[in-house]
């Protein structure tokens, strides 16, 4: 049996029951919580909306957009055990017409003791949650990884997160791979793993590895992300990388992001960031395969917070196609997050 075979196996067979294992394994702490826990809950919000203007080729166009909104409940039936359900408003291109659709995103059971974490059923993808969280700015524009189809933000299955100590963190899941919009049965399984590793304080490392499909034509994604998080100034990097994208061999692209944020007082802070997208010639192509989406990506702009939960963001960003053909968009915007 080949290496790849027997990867192909753990995903299939083993993983699911080690997982599961665990799961019962923390299931009797439950008996122990204290008697003075009541089970509750709390609903939840999240809204994006923007005005922007594009300058695309010598013309110009403007909107209002609501872009995002979520509305969800969290139930704690335990202190290690709780659940949610959330619902997912945002716009989608139909037949090249922006219209409002709504999903589930999340619906799942999760065990969590502050060491240990289990999540099981249509959850987030840790790797994006993590992205999220560096960069700062979801409201405002998507993490690389994300925007450029690699990774999906929630999927069907199940992760686990474990502290290894005092400074590293453990990711494993195992998804369909299709994200929370695609449930239809087709054999195949992600496998993804993870770390985040704080050496010192402010400093801050995440790498992950995910892999989908047979052998020979297995997709495979990877990341590596450094950033410091200190009071002054956030500044990082992060390298991104996907072969056989959509289980097709020699579909392979990459990128890398660099990112800063500066503070100019409690509620106000600067913040910029640059992409680029990058992908190859497959045979008997004279183009690169994703040459839409290849190119510069720039974004830059200021970060107010008035209120707690509300903030605003004044920004610019600029598309430099990598197609000689093409023409630079750039876009003036004014982004609103309020949550609660």
């Amino acid at each position: 049996m080949s290496n790849l075979q027997l990867i192909n196996l753990m995903k299939m067979k083993f993983l699911p029951v080690v997982i599961s294992m665990l799961m019962l394994t923390a299931a009797p702490l439950m008996a122990q919580e204290s008697a003075d826990f009541k089970p509750s809950g709390k609903f939840f919000g999240l809204l994006f909306t923007n005005y922007h203007t594009t300058f695309n080729d010598g013309t110009n166009s403007s909107a209002f957009e609501v872009t995002r909104s979520y509305f969800g409940y969290d139930f704690s039936f335990s202190k290690e055990f709780s659940s949610r359900v959330m619902y997912d408003g945002t716009t989608e291109v139909i037949n090249g017409k922006t219209i409002y659709t709504g999903y589930l995103r999340n619906a799942y059971l999760q065990y969590d003791n502050g060491k240990f974490l289990v999540r099981g059923g249509l959850i987030g993808t840790e790797q994006i949650s993590m992205m999220e969280k560096i960069w700062g700015y979801r409201y405002v524009t998507k993490p690389p990884i994300d925007y450029s189809g690699m990774v999906q933000a929630a999927d069907l299955g199940v992760m686990t997160v474990v502290q290894a100590g005092k400074l590293l963190d453990i990711d494993l899941a195992l998804t369909n791979g299709r994200g929370f919009k695609d449930i239809t049965n087709n054999g195949t399984l992600r496998l993804a793993a993870g770390f985040t590793l704080t050496p010192v304080e402010n400093l801050l490392f995440r790498g992950y590895y995910d892999m989908m499909g047979s052998s020979g034509t297995m997709q495979r994604t990877a990341s590596i992300t450094a950033a410091w998080l200190g009071p002054k100034f956030n500044a990082g990097a992060e390298y991104f990388r996907q072969d056989n994208a959509s289980i097709t061999e020699g579909r392979n692209y990459s990128g890398i992001s660099l990112f800063t944020r500066v503070p100019l007082s409690d509620k106000v802070r600067l913040f910029a960031r640059y992409d680029r997208l990058t992908s190859v010639i497959m045979e008997e192509d004279s183009d690169p395969w994703n040459l839409n989406k290849d190119g510069s990506y720039i974004y830059a702009g200021i970060d107010f917070s008035p209120v707690k939960n509300v903030r605003i963001s004044p920004n610019f960003n600029f598309y430099l196609p990598a197609s000689d053909g093409s023409a630079n968009v750039s876009t003036l915007g004014l982004n609103i997050e309020a949550k609660f």
